[in-house]
Order: C-alpha cells, then structure tokens, then sequence
C-alpha cells in the first residue's frame, strides 16, 4: 500500500536533501504530484520551503563525493 504522503513527508525531504543536485531531482520528479494531491496552501509551503533551501549556500552543488564537473 502506498504511504499516506502529506506536507510533513515532503518538507521532510526536502530538509534531508543532501544537495541542490538532490533538491533539483525532487523538485523535477514531485511538484505535480503534490500540485495534484495537495490543497494549495500546502502547495505553497512546500515550494517555499523548497527555495529557501535551494538558496541556503551551505547546501553542497553535487551529494558529498561526487566531483562537480566531469573530466576527462
């Protein structure tokens, strides 16, 4: 059974990110769902929250351990 996915599991998400790499992913791959599932004041929430990490210079480009640009 799928889990009970509410604006709790999604900030949840977007806080354990380990990168912008990640957060590009999540963004990418769950927006319309959550467009389509949740009310719109979460929906807000959720992509402000999304942002302002996005924003936060401390979060690393790439997860820990991959290089930043492929070189040959």
């Amino acid at each position: 059974m799928e889990q009970d996915k509410n604006i709790t599991y999604y900030l949840e998400l977007i806080q354990k990110a380990p990168s912008y790499q990640d957060l590009v992913f999540f963004r990418n791959r769950t927006f319309d769902a959550i467009e389509a599932t949740l009310p719109p004041e979460d929906v807000e929430t959720i992509k402000r929250v999304w942002t302002d990490r996005a924003k936060d210079e401390t979060v690393p480009v790439v997860p820990p351990g991959q290089k930043r640009n492929a070189e040959t």
